[in-house]
């Protein structure tokens, strides 16, 4: 017994001075003489060294230097950040920060989902438009519940004033959805939709300290109801005409750091949102929404994850109803939670077996499950629906979006089981 309570003495010992001198390192100052970006292609050496919050001349903690790391990798386009102190001959540093280009000129040929529930996506996206990490899309999608064309540009915070980001986009399509009850087809509406939209934003608080700024958001939209595109014999849910000016406000705190496709951290969030009508036809209504995700890497394989989602909103309008589907319980359609109200969950643990340059591989494990009512009280009075299963996740993080996720999910009678999102 004495043996054991000297070894745990020593391993705490060891364990305290290890930890004292990694704390003495990440304190130690050092003075950089010069900065070198070696990067491959595209981003500019400005988008980058906007990121290190010190320049060259400057004295500072070797624990800045893992700070730069974490905030160069959020930039979101890179499959490799690094950096490499070289010693000068006068006892200064030249530091070498390497970012290497993932391939962000996306062709968008997306499909997801199965026979039951599918959208198949056509366009293209630039993560990092003229290498100023401007993110600009267009395209469109068709599928079970969508036929519509879009187009949007996101300008980011690098480029602007005080960490903010600004957004713009117009929508143009047809949307289509169901309710169910008991995973029967209860009612159907299909509609026109018109959209124009654009918000500003302080993205993930990437200054690394909370403080006030919430992200602010507004669109012009026009519903207009079709019946002539219903296709089953679930009643039609009503005819109508909307015009409204939505307004919304978002605040979050929490920083998730990203590592190609593994996180670490948590973030969380509240909004609230008026839908201001246009017309007498249009009723105002009003919303509100919350999130909280936590993710623990735990080492270069595994990682658990955690998510819970929830919202409201006043309106009774069929087209303005929260509709959720596969991407929020995986094994369910799209509607079978549905309802003025909802909340989402999700507890997985994620097994990253290969994470090459060329080539990467995750497999999931995961419990999914969530509810809708009109009523928030009766979200949890009744029975959830939920999915239990597996995923495996394929991707090149030189060329992002090839990508592929596999998933089969067992959610009780009737299960939409298999799940294909290329």
């Amino acid at each position: 017994m004495t043996r054991i309570l000297f070894i745990v003495i020593c391993i705490l010992f060891i364990s305290i001075q290890a930890n004292s001198q990694d704390k003495h390192y990440a304190d130690q100052k050092i003075k950089i003489d010069s900065i070198r970006i070696n990067k491959n292609w595209r981003t500019k050496e400005a988008i980058i060294r906007d990121e290190l919050k010190f320049k060259a001349g400057d004295s500072i903690n070797r624990g800045v230097l893992d700070t730069m790391v974490i905030r160069i990798w959020n930039i979101g386009n890179f499959a490799k950040v690094g950096y490499e102190l070289d010693t000068l001959a006068n006892g200064n540093y030249l530091l070498e920060i390497m970012a290497k280009d993932a391939l962000t000129i996306v062709p968008i040929l997306s499909f997801n989902g199965n026979r039951q529930d599918w959208s198949l996506s056509l366009g293209m996206s630039d993560r990092n438009f003229l290498g100023r990490n401007i993110n600009f899309n267009i395209g469109g999608t068709i599928g079970t519940n969508a036929k519509n064309f879009s187009m949007g540009v996101t300008i980011p915070r690098q480029l602007l004033y005080k960490n903010m980001s600004i957004s713009g986009g117009v929508l143009y399509g047809q949307g289509k959805n169901f309710r169910f009850h008991n995973r029967e087809k209860v009612s159907e509406i299909a509609y026109d939709v018109k959209q124009l939209s654009g918000g500003i934003s302080n993205p993930w608080h990437e200054d690394f300290k909370y403080r006030f700024s919430p992200d602010f958001g507004w669109s012009i939209f026009q519903h207009e109801t079709d019946s002539s595109r219903a296709d089953t014999e679930a009643p039609f849910a009503g005819n109508y005409k909307i015009n409204y000016l939505s307004l919304s406000a978002r605040e979050s705190i929490g920083y998730v750091k990203r590592m190609r496709h593994q996180k670490d951290g948590f973030s969380a969030s509240i909004g609230f949102g008026a839908g201001i009508g246009l017309d007498e036809n249009s009723p105002f209504y009003y919303s509100v929404g919350s999130g909280v995700n936590y993710y623990k890497l735990f080492n270069k394989v595994v990682q658990f994850s955690s998510e819970f989602s929830t919202g409201y909103t006043s309106s009774t309008i069929p087209s303005l109803l929260f509709y959720k589907g596969a991407n929020d319980v995986k094994g369910i359609l799209t509607g079978e939670i549905s309802g003025q109200s909802f909340y989402t969950a999700y507890i997985g643990w994620h097994f990253t077996y290969i994470n090459r340059d060329w080539f990467a591989m995750e497999q999931s494990v995961y419990v999914n499950w969530g509810n809708g009512k009109d009523k928030y009280v009766d979200l949890y009075n009744t029975q959830p629906l939920y999915g239990v299963g597996t995923g495996f996740y394929f991707n090149i993080p030189m060329v992002p979006w090839l990508s592929m996720r596999m998933y089969f999910t067992y959610s009780g009678t009737n299960s939409n089981w298999f799940r294909l999102e290329l």
